[in-house]
Parts: structure tokens; sequence; C-alpha cells
């Protein structure tokens, strides 16, 4: 495994009398972290179907489109169930910032690479592996969310 994805070394702990009033606050900055960084995977995710019309006036049909558009979920599900192990070994830290990076990379590639909506094999691979890193972000997230409220 890579090393930056290994789990961080326990910290030692709180005095008792300081534990409910930071750890109230870290809840809620952990929170808010994992929200915006999970809408980031959203927006991630969402923006091939807002390109569609514009690959439709290109020539691409709908069926065509529809094909590529159905790598995204094939690759979701495979990547949510086999990356959960992953992550659950891992520093969900960086397992969700390096999910949704590689994610924003391979749409960053729809926009300014011409091959990319070259061929929908072309479409299909890519949206292939947008789906495989987009399953990277709920178990990251999941883990962090148990780890820290239960």
């Amino acid at each position: 495994m890579f090393g930056i994805f290994k789990p961080k070394a326990h910290i030692d702990r709180l005095s008792p009398d300081s534990i409910d009033s930071t750890y109230s606050r870290l809840r809620w900055q952990l929170f808010i972290g994992i929200f915006v960084g999970y809408a980031g995977y959203y927006l991630v995710r969402k923006n091939f179907s807002l390109a569609m019309p514009y690959l439709i006036e290109e020539g691409y049909s709908r069926g065509d489109l529809g094909v590529a558009l159905a790598a995204v979920s094939i690759a979701y599900g495979l990547s949510k169930f086999l990356m959960g192990s992953v992550s659950d070994r891992s520093n969900p830290r960086y397992f969700l910032s390096g999910g949704l990076l590689m994610s924003a990379l391979v749409m960053f590639c729809f926009g300014f690479m011409p091959w990319a909506t070259g061929s929908i094999t072309a479409m299909f691979i890519l949206l292939f592996l947008n789906g495989w890193f987009q399953g990277m972000g709920w178990p990251a997230c999941g883990r962090t969310m148990v780890h820290w409220w239960s």
C-alpha cells in the first residue's frame, strides 16, 4: 500500500475535563469538512450530464452517450465495494482527497484534451475511471463519521 494512505498514528488521550468541549468542536469541524468534500464529489460526478447536449450537437446519439455514462455506474458500484476494504486500512483524509483529485483530473481531460471526446470508447474508459475514483469518497467519509460519532 502507498505510504501516504497509511493510517495516522495514535496520539495521547486528552484530559477528562477537556474531552467534551474539544471533541464537540472537532466533530463539527469534521462534519463540515466531510460535507464540503463529498459535495465536491457530486460536482465532479454530475458534470458529464451537463455536457451531453453539446455532445449530441457534435453528432453523438443519446444511446451512445448512455452506454458511455453506464461506465460511471458500473465502476462506482464496484469501487464502493472494493475500495471500502482499502479505505478501512487507510488514512481517510488522504483517501478522500486522493479520490476527489483523481476524479477531477479525469474530468479535466474531458474539457481540455480533444481525444477524450473523440470516441465512445475513450469516453467509456474515462468515465469508468471517474466512477472508480468516485467510489473512494463515501467509504472514507463513513469510516470517519463512525470513528468520531460512535
